[in-house]
């Protein structure tokens, strides 16, 4: 059997070797604290990634990577003697998030808590629900008028046929006019209303998909207070403190 990071899945990293460049350092990262030896981190690289040589244990990790596939850089952190932490870069935060499951699975880790930072990814998510709010406004702006158009044909169809009744002809067809330019308006506005609803839909879309990724970078308790928080979120239309949540972890 392969390792699990030696085919890819979707967008993910096939073969990697190693490799010492110090400009190509990822902008994007996940750390987290890990209290383990490094020949346990050594023995789950060595297990899970497709590498021309095994890495040996050592006091400390400091391993970078280059996709063969795309030439990204993953570039995986361990100094048990200072920091504890597990330092993942990688502007992937999908390849991330499977590396997180990955190892917590391995060491059996039932609940963990990371810090994120992916700016490229943020920036991307923060456009997206601009783009929400804006979609929401013009969808308040336009359920208004169209109410307002209602009421306003409901008065005109009552003008009418009063005019009808009292054999005033001229109002009754100037009436009817307005109810035509009326229904266009409301047609035009309706049409406008399900172009706007199907694009916000695919930009939630958008969100949920992010949502998925970033509590994939957590596990157990951490994982389900990050999704339900950010699922909260959008439910009271708290679309920028989304962003903080996926972020930080924290609702």
């Amino acid at each position: 059997m392969l390792p699990r990071f030696s085919v890819v899945e979707a967008d993910l990293f096939s073969l990697h070797i190693q490799f010492n460049n110090e400009s190509a350092d990822p902008i994007s990262s996940v750390s987290f604290p890990l209290h383990e030896r490094t020949n346990r981190i050594v023995m789950w690289l060595n297990q899970n990634f497709l590498l021309p040589d095994k890495i040996t244990p050592a006091n400390e990790l400091d391993i970078k990577l280059l996709s063969l596939r795309n030439r990204s850089p993953l570039f995986i952190q361990f100094k048990p003697d200072q920091s504890q932490n597990l330092i993942i870069q990688t502007d992937n935060i999908e390849l991330a998030g499977q590396i997180v499951q990955s190892i917590a699975a391995f060491l059996a880790i039932e609940d963990l808590e990371v810090t994120a930072n992916f700016p490229e990814f943020i920036r991307e998510l923060d456009e997206i629900i601009l783009k929400v709010e804006e979609f929401n406004s013009v969808r308040e702006k336009i359920s208004a008028e169209m109410a307002d158009h209602s009421n306003l044909i409901r008065s005109l169809l009552i003008r009418a046929e009063d005019c009808r009744l009292l054999g005033n002809i001229r109002d009754m067809k100037k009436a009817y006019s307005q109810l035509m330019e009326l229904n266009h308006d409301l047609i035009t506005g309706y049409k406008i209303r399900t172009g706007n609803h199907l694009e916000f839909l695919e930009c939630l879309k958008i969100v949920n998909q992010a949502i998925q990724k970033s509590g994939r970078l957590r596990v157990g308790k951490p994982k389900t207070q990050v999704v339900n928080g950010c699922r909260n979120a959008i439910k009271n239309n708290n679309f920028q403190g989304l962003a903080k949540i996926i972020k930080t972890g924290k609702v």
